[in-house]
């Protein structure tokens, strides 16, 4: 019996033995992804993360505007139904949660074109267009935010502060300031990569400077910038409009159509 025991014995350490020295022969090679990727470029990033902000949005826009307004009824009689007015915290959760993952995306956008070997203006100013969008979103929904430490968990920032609502505002037309300027620079972006102009930079232009205006009327009853907000909505409404181009006609419009082509 100590025989055969013996026996397992070095039977298993000659096993041991070899899987050692076996998981060191080519185990780089073995445990590379041949499918996937360890870097984006800010072209893959962009159409996802607005069609993802989009479908939370008409999904929110469905199952809780229209049932508040009774535009559409659930058939169900249960409790927690927004058409008889009981509305449930995990509606305000729900916003929250579907925007700020996208604002990641935006921002690596950002950061992506910003690179020497990947930079592109308009990229940049895209980028920034859309993070003022959903910031607003945020801002308008919830009031004061995480802003200026938030989407940072990968830095280590976990607990962001919460800024003011008067404070992201204010920076939100600087974002869209910048924009502006690094979309006069007009560089050629994947078309394929923008589902809402095809890569005609001209009308992204025009959709950042009125998404400055529409935040711009929002704040300008606020006794302590009215003075400045006014000033800016004339420069860009009426003074200084070859440097402000808006929307001005159905062409310009931002749209994603869903009619299964994904083209606009």
């Amino acid at each position: 019996m100590k025989t055969i025991n013996k026996i397992t014995k070095y039977i298993l350490l000659a096993v041991v033995g070899v899987s050692a020295f076996s998981c060191k022969k080519d185990f780089n090679e073995v445990n590379t992804d041949p499918i996937g990727k360890s870097s984006v470029t800010a072209s893959q990033l962009l159409a996802p993360a607005l069609v993802d902000v989009l479908y939370a949005n008409m999904v929110r826009n469905r199952n809780f505007n229209n049932e508040l307004m009774q535009v559409t009824v659930d058939i169900s009689d249960s409790e927690g139904k927004v058409f008889r007015y009981d509305v449930r915290r995990t509606w305000a959760d729900y916003t929250w949660n579907a925007w700020y993952p996208e604002l990641t995306n935006l921002r690596d956008i950002y950061t992506i074109a910003s690179k020497p070997e990947s930079l592109n203006a308009s990229y940049k100013g895209i980028s920034l267009i859309t993070q003022a969008w959903v910031f607003q979103l945020l801002t308008d929904v919830y009031g004061d935010v995480p802003y200026t430490q938030a989407n940072q968990g990968k830095d280590g920032v976990y607990e962001p502060i919460f800024d003011k609502q008067k404070d992201i505002y204010l920076d939100l037309f600087n974002k869209l300031e910048e924009a502006n300027k690094l979309l006069t620079e007009n560089k050629a972006i994947v078309a394929s990569s923008d589902p809402v102009y095809q890569g005609d930079i001209s009308k992204w232009r025009r959709l950042g400077n009125s998404l400055y205006l529409r935040l711009l009327l929002r704040i300008s009853g606020k006794a302590e910038v009215s003075a400045q907000v006014i000033a800016k909505i004339k420069e860009i409404a009426d003074t200084n409009k070859s440097t402000y181009p808006i929307m001005e006609n159905n062409t310009h419009t931002a749209k994603i159509l869903w009619n299964g082509t994904n083209s606009s």
